[in-house]
């Protein structure tokens, strides 16, 4: 990977992306990752097209959220676009509520890139495909994150041929980030440093790893700053300094350890930050196997949700506290997997940097 390509794409991405303005009280959901295909059996979202369907209309369209689709909603490297549009009736017929009412925002990623050609929805395509959204001053930075890699951005046509004429032949599934923990790890990297160099945001897509920046369980002096991070958001000005002094104290005493135990450091901060800064946020993807995840945020809140339906809840929550919620008298489950207030983590970034 050349870092300066990738800065470069990036950099541009960001320059060219369309600003618009939120508050507490705007709504949005953000999904990615469906790759819509045939119903066939290689169509990785069949599992799950139910739910998704379901989910968007009778919960995020009656609780009047906005939807983004950040990237590879359609699996155009494996399916032709109209064999998709015809299976898929029913939930294009839900985006087409969001459209009608102004609450859809459609994102193309490296799968369905192709969609530029195909204008059925408003779409943030080529260099402009992301959104920035201006939360009370703060950055929000939405794109569906293969930009990160310059090999995606070089050989994606030759990838959706080899896709297309080799592996559907062969009944090969996706070939992509999603099942490379290296190349996971690289794209999350490069978008968590650029993030934090500019100290907004990012929203990704692409890896189909659900990514929510959380507090340090692992080091005494790490979470004392972060309490003084949760303190600082809400206190009075005249202690704000105090609190500021503090943390840099923390941040001295890090550095020390960190020097004299450098792996023992790098260990707890998977990307190469003192500290833990939470500018990365992915909202994963609808083709897993318990079920689909979405990055919501609304009054004032980020949060990491799982939808999933009654016959997979147990096993796969048993780790978790939160209790999930039901949707109406379906079979379908919500439950907030992590989720903290935006203010919070933008006074972390800041104090953190």
């Amino acid at each position: 990977m050349n870092p300066h390509i990738v800065d470069g794409n990036l950099e541009s991405l960001h320059r060219r992306a369309a600003t618009e303005k939120i508050t507490r009280d705007d709504r949005i959901v953000i999904l990615s990752d469906l790759h819509m295909g045939n119903k066939g059996e290689r169509d990785d979202f069949k599992k799950n097209s139910n739910l998704t369907t379901y989910v968007l209309q009778h919960y995020y369209f009656n609780q009047n959220f906005r939807l983004i689709l950040n990237g590879d909603i359609e699996e155009l490297h494996k399916f032709r676009l109209r064999d998709i549009l015809a299976q898929y009736q029913a939930l294009y017929s839900v985006f087409d509520l969001f459209r009608q009412r102004d609450r859809l925002v459609k994102i193309v990623g490296n799968h369905d890139h192709h969609l530029c050609a195909e204008k059925r929805y408003p779409l943030r395509e080529q260099l402009d495909a992301s959104l920035k959204l201006d939360y009370e001053g703060e950055e929000i930075f939405i794109f569906h994150g293969h930009q990160a890699s310059d090999m995606i951005e070089k050989y994606n046509a030759l990838s959706g041929f080899a896709l297309r004429y080799f592996a559907r032949p062969l009944r090969i599934k996706n070939v992509s980030a999603a099942y490379n923990s290296k190349r996971k790890y690289r794209v999350e990297k490069v978008v968590h440093k650029f993030s934090r160099e500019r100290r907004i945001i990012s929203i990704i897509g692409h890896t189909h790893r659900p990514l929510f920046e959380s507090l340090s369980k692992i080091d005494f002096i790490k979470y004392n700053i972060e309490q003084l991070c949760r303190k600082y958001a809400t206190a009075p000005s005249r202690d704000k300094k105090s609190i500021e002094l503090d943390i840099r104290d923390y941040k001295e005493e890090l550095r020390y350890y960190r020097k004299k135990n450098k792996k023992m450091a790098v260990r707890s901060s998977p990307y190469d930050s003192l500290l833990p800064i939470p500018c990365l946020f992915n909202s994963g993807c609808a083709v897993g196997k318990r079920g689909i995840t979405a990055i919501e945020l609304h009054g004032g809140i980020i949060a990491l949700v799982y939808w999933f339906g009654h016959k997979k809840r147990k096993k796969y929550l048993r780790h978790y506290d939160q209790k999930p919620a039901r949707l109406g008298t379906s079979n379908y489950f919500r439950m907030v997997l992590n989720q903290d207030q935006l203010d919070y983590i933008f006074s972390r970034i800041k104090l953190l940097v």
